[in-house]
């Protein structure tokens, strides 16, 4: 038996490695989500397409430690999620289109709240062309949020904080119409 323990115990430090080196990556994957999300908010789409790059990589190590490892999935979720809301906003911005979670290659959770966390980021893009008077990509966004509230809708999550996530996009279409509203009260309508 004290062979076995000798075992057991190594076999739980090296989990504890495996956990603490993943939730080190998670972290970078979040903080490059936020260095490209701020590029692609500047336009800055070469910045932001070197670091999506290294954020793939680092998303593809996690997943593939995770399938080893499906115990730790939900210390990478956050950092999956961090992901598809910066790759979404690229290629938004980039290719007027919005990936899915197969297209990302990542969990349909995640995916959902990357698309939420998407939204929140174009909110903010939207303020800039209002900014420089693009009033077109202004209502093409409103459009796009509009669209995705109504698909988040129409699936019915059951668990609380998706359904509270999906509630708070009426808060940003209406910050959105509030916008609007300002700016052609300046302009006198």
């Amino acid at each position: 038996m004290e062979g076995y323990f000798e075992k057991l115990k190594e076999s739980i430090h090296k989990l504890d490695e495996t956990k603490d080196d993943l939730v080190r990556k998670s972290i970078r994957v979040t903080r490059l989500s936020k260095s490209a999300v701020y590029s692609l908010i500047r336009d800055d789409f070469e910045s932001a397409e070197k670091t999506l790059s290294e954020m793939k990589e680092l998303v593809q190590e996690l997943k593939e430690v995770v399938s080893k490892y499906p115990q730790f999935h939900y210390n990478i979720r956050i950092a999956l999620q961090e992901y598809a809301e910066a790759a979404i906003l690229y290629e938004y911005l980039k290719n007027d289109r919005i990936p899915t979670h197969e297209d990302l290659g990542i969990d349909e959770i995640s995916y959902v709240n990357g698309l939420i966390d998407f939204c929140g980021e174009l909110f903010r893009k939207i303020v800039e062309e209002l900014i420089k008077d693009n009033i077109d990509f202004v209502f093409k966004a409103k459009k796009t949020i509009e669209d995705i509230y109504l698909k988040m809708l129409y699936i019915e999550f059951r668990e609380y904080e998706l359904r509270r996530r999906v509630d708070n996009l009426q808060n940003t279409l209406n910050k959105i119409s509030e916008r609007i509203l300002e700016r052609k009260l300046a302009r006198g309508l």
